[in-house]
């Protein structure tokens, strides 16, 4: 194992510490069933249809999960960076096609694990257990928060919580692919970001 890959193991050891206890051999256990894999910038790792249902933490680099349209039209649904899990829950529960694509919007380097190999280890104890309950309890509830913004905020309100929440993401992200996120085009983004600039410039005079 490389210097860069020992860093990123224990990047793995660090997150999920709040989610479960592990042993020195619990953590043995659950480091095997990753598997080091990088992407370059633009790589798609998955596309819309794939049935590969696979947990992926990323320990460099950022990634773009977005919805594909039966006209070609890309809607980007999250964007994961370092020290951030993903991976699609539902698609595995209901045996089902991956509905959304990957992207690497940086060179990335990830640890995957299948989904199968990690629901296997919840009946080996129950850390195990809690850790996937954790796990899945996390990525409900960012998914409910994004369900309520798309339907209840104003746009206006959708950019600052992104700016707020994601803060280090504003100037890598390129600001079209911001716009799909938030659900406006990227006119209207930046007709947007001069109006709170000129706002908070108002405010400040």
């Amino acid at each position: 194992m490389t210097t860069a890959e020992t860093k990123f193991y224990q990047q793995l050891k660090v997150a999920v510490a709040p989610w479960a206890d592990l042993t020195d051999a619990q953590w043995t256990q659950l480091a095997a069933i990753f598997r080091h894999r990088t992407a370059a910038k633009k790589d798609y790792l998955l596309v819309p249809g794939d049935m590969v249902h696979e947990l992926v933490f990323v320990c460099h680099g950022l990634l773009r999960f977005y919805y594909l349209s039966a006209d070609g039209t890309e809607s980007n649904k999250a964007f994961i960076a370092e020290n951030t899990f993903a991976g699609p829950l539902g698609a595995f529960t209901l045996n089902l096609p991956v509905m959304y694509g990957v992207q690497a919007l940086e060179d990335t380097s990830l640890l995957v694990a299948t989904y199968t190999d990690f629901a296997g280890l919840f009946d080996e104890h129950p850390a195990f257990d809690r850790l996937g309950r954790r796990l899945a309890e996390w990525l409900l509830a960012r998914k409910e928060l994004r369900a309520r913004s798309l339907l209840q905020q104003q746009a206006s309100e959708r950019y600052l919580d992104f700016v707020s929440q994601h803060r280090g993401l504003v100037q890598r992200v390129p600001q079209y692919h911001i716009a799909s996120y938030l659900g406006i085009t990227e006119v209207s983004l930046s007709r947007l970001r001069r109006a709170l600039a000129q706002s908070a410039h108002d405010k400040a005079a």
